[in-house]
């Protein structure tokens, strides 16, 4: 073997030695995860934890403890049961019942190495209070020039006869600071609310929130950019050695009567589409598409969908396809796909977890960058 070839590889069983074997019954061996409601009622909950994936269940019990109060000792904590589940990806889980609504509990995953006397692992303390609702925010609709309606789902009450449910939203997605008018629900359901007012070509970012006599819960953040259009796009309808048919989907117009619509594209670089498509006018929402000539043969091309309504301009994601060898004509099968960035640099989470002697050879060789970046191994690095 080519000695230069095998170096890679060595480093490689290094690395991944010092991430498996240097910590792999570690402090971080267990993880507190969230947890689901398991009744109407609010009265019975599922909670979660996770073993690091490098980890065999084979050599493990794990279990919770939990009580209404929180304990530095893990062992201080009044109620401990073993997990009744295990879902697979290391993750575990207990059902407990006969909780309080509106009492708010503390609990812990913890596990127990069977290989070793007294290796006992703890994840941090979580609470949750049984009874309180559960919110979710959707995407925005009638999105126009000054206006948006916000969109929640309140997929569970909590065991309360009521919620009120509203939005925080803001310019500043760190200060929510305004809110819509509460709405009284008596059972799960969408909601929404009108805004109205808003300035054009501005990111407004929202919730939504939903409270009871237990709780409070709110939704992700989401976005909305009034008087911009919503384009998507396409994986192409055809590909040739030297054309391809582009398409995209006009969502929204933003509001006007008419939008403009077209692609740019390139196969040079996915952060460099200098070269456009003719602009066609649409007067509604719809899908559209496009014809690209001269290409070269098995050649990559990057491209994304535009749509421009005079007000504000909207973007589709970047999409990538390759021309084929020969004059054979390809419609049918995937002829596109999203284009996902290389990752091959380095964040300062990793970079803490690296001994500095190895960090310059990552950065040379970056299959045990990716190596280490996936999935996996991401565990033993957090």
């Amino acid at each position: 073997m080519n000695k230069k070839k095998f170096i890679p590889i060595i480093i490689a069983v290094v690395l991944i030695s010092v991430s498996f074997f240097s910590g792999c019954v570690g402090p971080w061996a267990i993880d507190t995860y969230g947890w689901d409601h398991m009744n109407d009622e609010g009265t019975a909950v599922r909670i979660w934890g996770q073993l690091t994936v490098s980890e065999s269940s084979d050599n493990w019990n794990e279990g919770f403890v939990w009580d209404t109060e929180y304990h530095a000792d893990w062992q201080d904590y009044l109620y401990r049961g073993w997990a009744d589940n295990h879902a697979g990806l290391g993750l575990f889980s207990l059902t407990i019942s006969n909780l309080t609504r509106t009492t708010t509990y503390h609990y812990r995953a913890y596990g127990e190495y069977l290989k070793a006397k007294n290796q006992i692992r703890v994840g941090a303390d979580a609470v949750f209070i049984p009874g309180g609702p559960r919110v979710t925010t959707d995407n925005a609709t009638n999105i126009g020039l000054t206006e948006a309606t916000l969109k929640g789902n309140l997929w569970h009450m909590g065991g309360a006869p009521s919620c009120d449910v509203y939005f925080l939203y803001g310019t500043d997605q760190n200060a929510l600071d305004t809110k819509t008018t509460p709405q009284t629900m008596t059972a799960t359901g969408t909601f929404t609310a009108r805004l109205t007012g808003l300035t054009t070509n501005t990111t407004y970012y929202y919730k939504a929130v939903a409270e009871n006599d237990a709780d409070t819960w709110a939704g992700i953040i989401r976005a909305v950019i009034p008087g911009q259009p919503i384009v998507v796009t396409r994986q192409p309808g055809e590909i040739g050695n030297d054309h391809a048919i582009l398409k995209g989907e006009l969502w929204n117009t933003g509001g006007t009567s008419e939008c403009d619509v077209w692609f740019v594209y390139s196969d040079t670089s996915p952060n460099q589409l200098d070269q456009s498509t003719m602009p066609q006018t649409m007067n509604a929402t719809g899908a559209f598409q496009a014809t690209i000539e001269n290409l070269s043969s098995t050649t990559k091309y990057w491209y994304r969908a535009i749509a421009d309504n005079g007000m504000a301009q909207g973007v589709g994601d970047i999409y990538e396809f390759t021309t084929t060898p020969t004059s054979q004509i390809r419609t049918t099968g995937i002829l596109g796909k999203p284009y996902e960035p290389p990752t091959n640099t380095i964040d300062q989470k990793l970079l803490s977890k690296i001994p500095v002697r190895y960090q310059r050879l990552l950065q040379e060789h970056p299959m045990l960058l990716r190596l280490l970046q996936q999935t996996r191994f991401k565990p033993f690095l957090n």
